[in-house]
């Protein structure tokens, strides 16, 4: 005995029927059918453009390459080159602003605070008053004394300009300045 076909109204006709769970034979909407044709055809031109015959170039290549532009276009900083930058006017008032905002909070006008950042306008210098020792430490930072590494948040440029700046108000002694530290040398060293 045998049941006839049944139909639903939203499913049309009913082919299966187990434990109450009624399978229709419908066909699938054009929209996702066309979805996942060209998923496949996207896949097959993937494979091929950049796998197979390898015209295009896979993401760690790129990776690759743009580290090795930044290398190349990375600047070899130097005692020498620091001085001349603290001769440009235009990377002082740069660097002057980036100090304004951004070391102000525990250096003052450079003078430094009591308890936070050292004073920058005296002749002590705690890290090497060199040049290149200051662009150290913006780089890297004080992390036990607090500073952080700001090379990484002001780029290479911003940490030349602001060792520009600070090379500038250097030994200027400005009043109300920060006791000097105890480990603190003179710079430049004297003979």
């Amino acid at each position: 005995m045998s049941e006839g076909k049944r139909t639903d109204e939203i499913q049309g006709e009913i082919l299966h029927v187990y434990d109450d769970i009624e399978e229709a034979d419908n066909n699938l909407p054009t929209w996702w059918l066309l979805t996942f044709y060209g998923a496949i055809a996207f896949g097959l031109v993937y494979w091929f453009y950049y796998h197979e015959y390898g015209i295009g170039k896979l993401q760690p290549e790129v990776y690759a390459e743009q580290m090795a532009a930044a290398e190349a276009e990375r600047t070899v900083v130097t005692d020498e080159s620091l001085e001349a930058l603290a001769q440009d006017e235009a990377a002082v008032a740069a660097g002057r602003k980036i100090f304004e905002t951004q070391c102000f909070a525990c250096h003052d006008k450079g003078q430094g605070r009591v308890g936070l950042g050292s004073n920058l306008t005296d002749e002590y210098w705690v890290r090497g008053g060199a040049p290149t020792d200051i662009h150290a430490v913006v780089v890297n930072g004080i992390p036990e004394k607090g500073m952080t590494p700001w090379a990484a948040i002001l780029g290479e440029e911003g940490v030349s300009q602001v060792t520009a700046y600070v090379l500038t108000i250097r030994n200027t002694n400005l009043e109300g300045g920060k006791p000097v530290e105890e480990e603190a040398t003179v710079w430049p060293p004297e003979d």
